[in-house]
């Protein structure tokens, strides 16, 4: 009897596999999920990284858009709220510039020079375009808000000839020497010692020789969303020119981003000497260059936001939008629409600013609002205005992704 129910058994659950299987919706290739994704479909990887549900790492590289971290730290706040928060991520070492305030940690720095891409001084750099170098005794301290920041922390070291002695250090009294001196110039990453509950973590160059840091980087050691913000103030796209390509296939591999946010465009617009068609053979070549290094990463290109020049009297310039005081400069909306054609033919995707304001003249009516959105320089936002376009492109990202998430369903 016992034999003959355990057939009865068997039978009925092979009878329930059929007939689930029979029911099972088939799963849709990349390629066809891609096209049914239409405009979203160069975030394809993103939308399966997010889906595994592990650690995500979002990289957004611009120009002074970008060192404030409003835009993209509104960004981080809702990645992370939704996906879990893995993070502050990668950062440039020490103070980078005078009016460096990034979220949830806060820098100090004495004794260290910045060594940038910028202003055109010699390399190597990587992802973060500068250096802190440190001949004699030197002092860098990051303070976390919140001590799970300080979880998981690296540091990238630049190994060098008589290099010397980096002393790292954290709150609870963990602590390592690093000797940099090597026979030739080598980029490395290095862990720092795990010490949960710090919400310090000091770097201090013994004065034994040069020491350079080139980033840290600072995670929480579990599943979620890091997004990070590497900008450099007054810069446009021809920065990455100056970064060493090596070491940013190396950074870019270690760091393993799923989506690089490129934030560009408006320094562009404002030269009058800008040769939009130039312009597009060298941003074709940056976002190649990204992929390159990059390959599992989406490419995401923010277009500039709606912008005005000061207009004198007597000008010749066009006024904007009926205001005598100010005028578009010429070559900023040529630049956006390069930035446009150049994302659609590289597979990267666009996300246009200035639409998201509310088009031209926006950031007019954004800086007279009560209080005001936008800056008196009719380039920068105040944090409401960048807020408020940071919802707007998140809502965008996850429009997407819930047509991803139809059309790939959990297992």
């Amino acid at each position: 009897m016992f034999a003959s129910c355990r057939r009865l058994l068997l039978a009925g659950a092979a009878a329930l596999c059929i007939a689930s299987c029979a029911t099972a919706p088939p799963q849709s290739s990349d390629a066809e999920i891609a096209a049914k994704l239409g405009p979203s479909a160069p975030l394809l990887p993103l939308y399966r990284a997010l889906s595994r549900g592990t650690t995500v790492v979002i990289i957004q590289i611009g120009d002074s858009h970008t060192a404030n971290d409003s835009f993209s730290g509104r960004l981080r706040e809702l990645f992370q709220a939704r996906f879990g928060d893995a993070g502050r991520g990668v950062m440039p070492p020490g103070v980078p510039y005078r009016w460096y305030r990034p979220a949830r940690v806060s820098v100090t720095s004495e004794g260290w020079s910045v060594v940038s891409s910028y202003r055109g001084d010699p390399g190597p750099f990587g992802i973060t375009g500068l250096r802190q170098h440190a001949d004699g005794p030197a002092e860098m301290t990051l303070f976390a808000d919140d001590a799970g920041d300080l979880d998981h922390a690296e540091i990238a070291v630049l190994r060098q000839p008589n290099g010397g002695t980096l002393d790292v250090e954290l709150e609870t009294g963990a602590h390592t020497s690093i000797a940099t001196a090597a026979p030739a110039p080598q980029a490395v990453w290095l862990p720092v010692p795990s010490a949960p509950g710090s919400h310090t973590l000091t770097l201090r160059a013994r004065g034994d020789g040069p020491v350079d840091v080139l980033a840290w980087s600072v995670t929480r050691g579990r599943p979620g969303v890091i997004y990070a913000n590497l900008g450099t103030v007054a810069a446009g796209v021809d920065l990455m020119d100056a970064w060493d390509p090596g070491l940013l296939r190396q950074d870019l591999a270690h760091l393993a981003p799923s989506l690089i946010v490129l934030a560009f465009g408006t320094n562009e617009g404002f030269r009058e000497t800008t040769d939009p068609a130039a312009y597009a053979t060298v941003f074709a070549d940056r976002l190649r260059a990204l992929h390159a290094a990059a390959p599992g990463a989406a490419l995401l290109v923010l277009g500039p936001p709606d912008a005005y020049r000061h207009r004198r009297k007597g000008s010749s310039a066009p006024p904007a939008c009926d205001d005598p005081n100010w005028t578009e400069p010429q070559n900023l909306a040529p630049i956006r629409e390069a930035q446009r054609s150049i994302a659609a033919r590289e597979g990267a995707y666009f996300w246009d600013w200035q639409a998201a304001m509310g088009g031209p003249c926006s950031m007019l009516r954004w800086a007279a609002t009560s209080p005001p959105m936008a800056a008196p320089d009719r380039v920068h936002l105040f944090a409401p205005g960048y807020q408020a376009t940071a919802d707007a492109l998140f809502r965008a990202i996850m429009d997407g992704y819930e047509r991803y998430r139809a059309l790939r369903p959990a297992a």
